[in-house]
């Protein structure tokens, strides 16, 4: 997908008058290789790389590769990684000049004219850098209270996007109010002022949906936001009216949003789907209800419930992450979570084998680090559970965890055809899952029989996953083959391939 992140940055300094070049590595892996092998110093004034737990090895490495060459120029980080761990980042991989802390356009921006000009950063806000042989944290950038003003991205990867059968990205809010225990986005936020969720108007939001599909044909879109309706009453005035005025401007698209269960109903969802809705992304994590209550997610497992349930009777597809294993899960608690997975029956079969993972400056890094459960570094930690029954499971489970993920694929690659109706798909997802809940729920049972031997309930559970996974792909073709000769006329197909799903 885009990096919006860097699109809003290049979009930012090109209407500052600088020039700005977007290379995507995951999008074009060999441009980005050969970007970096035909390098020249002077060629650019400063450099940014996003960087993520995952990557950010990838980046030091090469980087490590140009300082080798002898290129000086300035590379800058940013991302939640480097906006909470800063001094870290920058003591740890020395190959980085600098930090960008909190919302980086203005920073880089004021960052690249500084070094045009072979001043020292000490007022740009936001940044942490390298002054010598220490580390100077200049004052944080205050968040940017009013989004209207902040130039539209720069799409210079969207036609790979669109290539690769993917939507573009809107970010029309910033920021979450709520405090999950696992996620990083509140701190983020909070770590500069003015660092309450915001949101662009109505206007200006659909302004950028327009022209986006007039110039490049596109007629589905997936919003970013980490939390679409916003806080309140006026979040979701906001969001009803950017669902009047995508249906004043007569716009026919398909869009995506994330939004939490709590505030799915249905008069407020009833006309988003009259405006193009289509699906729906919750962070239920659990059915379990003292589970949420610990990951703090002001959520009950009967509200997500009702909230699957309203998405349904709308034909939006509901789409929702969960968290299977926590370093406190409990048997009781897997038995909670199956049950809740049967009952609604359209979470995606690879929930069975998510994880929690703990992410820098979050209240579940803090609390598992005081009880000596957190083992590795910020940008790699690994956990401990607390109940080895539980441990067991999730070794076996994981075990077929690949297994799982081709049976998912397969079905979400055959609903993007289009070819099944809404209903359909739902009793096809339903179908796909019941196997292996059962089986995951014969698991559990077997691991607290303490008579019963590992290795045969080890291997038991691989043949079971796989078979059950193998019968429903042999389904999955038949249906697919007799959906393809109902005639065009018929009435069931979708308006159109859900690209987003």
């Amino acid at each position: 997908m885009e990096q919006l992140g860097l699109s809003y940055i290049a979009g930012t300094a090109r209407a500052a008058g600088l020039t700005a070049e977007i290379v995507d590595g995951a999008l074009e892996p060999d441009r980005y290789d050969a970007t970096l092998r035909e390098m020249r110093d002077g060629d650019h004034q400063l450099i940014g790389f996003p960087i993520y737990p995952e990557t950010v090895r990838r980046v030091a490495k090469d980087v490590a590769g140009l300082r080798a060459r002898g290129i000086g120029t300035h590379v800058a980080v940013g991302n939640h990684l480097a906006t909470l761990h800063d001094r870290a980042v920058l003591r740890d991989f020395p190959q980085f000049d600098s930090a960008v802390r909190g919302e980086g356009e203005l920073t880089m921006v004021e960052l690249a004219k500084s070094l045009s000009v072979g001043e020292d950063p000490d007022g740009v806000l936001g940044l942490t850098y390298r002054r010598g042989a220490e580390l100077h944290r200049n004052p944080s950038r205050p968040n940017m209270p009013d989004l209207d003003q902040v130039p539209f991205p720069a799409r210079d990867t969207l036609l790979l996007v669109l290539r690769a059968g993917n939507a573009p990205l809107i970010y029309s809010s910033r920021g979450c109010n709520f405090r999950c225990e696992f996620c990083s986005v509140h701190n983020y936020f909070k770590a500069a002022p003015n660092g309450a969720w915001r949101g662009r108007s109505p206007k200006n939001v659909v302004d950028e949906m327009e022209f986006v599909s007039r110039r490049y044909g596109v007629h589905e879109f997936a919003f970013a936001d980490e939390q679409f309706l916003g806080h309140g009453r006026q979040g979701v005035q906001r969001a009803l009216e950017i669902a009047a005025e995508i249906v004043r401007r007569r716009l026919e698209v398909k869009w995506y949003v994330e939004t939490r269960a709590s505030g799915v109903t249905y008069d407020v969802f009833a006309p988003l789907r009259q405006a193009g809705l289509s699906a729906v992304f919750m962070g239920l994590e659990s059915g379990y209800d003292p589970a949420l209550k610990q990951m703090r997610k002001g959520l009950t497992s009967a509200r997500s419930v009702a909230a699957i349930d309203v998405l349904k009777e709308l034909e939006i597809l509901p789409s929702a992450g969960f968290i299977m294993f926590r370093p406190d899960t409990t048997m009781e608690e897997l038995r909670y979570n199956l049950d809740f997975l049967d009952h609604v029956g359209c979470i995606e079969l690879t929930a069975l084998v998510t994880a929690m993972r703990v992410y820098h400056g979050t209240a579940l890094e803090a609390q598992l680090r005081s009880e000596g459960r957190l083992s590795g570094t910020y940008y790699d930690y690994e956990w401990s559970f607390l109940d080895p029954k539980v441990r067991e499971c999730y070794q076996v489970v994981m075990e077929s965890a690949d297994t799982l993920s081709v049976a998912y694929n397969e079905f979400a690659r055959f609903r993007r055809t289009g070819l099944v109706s809404y209903v359909e798909c739902l009793k096809l997802q339903r179908a796909m899952n019941a196997a292996p809940i059962a089986i995951m729920r014969d698991l559990v049972e077997a691991i607290e029989d303490e008579g019963r031997e590992m290795p045969d309930v080890r291997a038991r559970a691989r043949t079971a996953f796989r078979d059950a996974c193998d019968d429903f792909l042999h389904l999955l073709r038949f249906v697919e083959v007799c959906a393809g000769h109902r005639p065009e006329d018929s009435g069931v197909r979708l308006l159109s391939p859900m690209y987003l799903c």
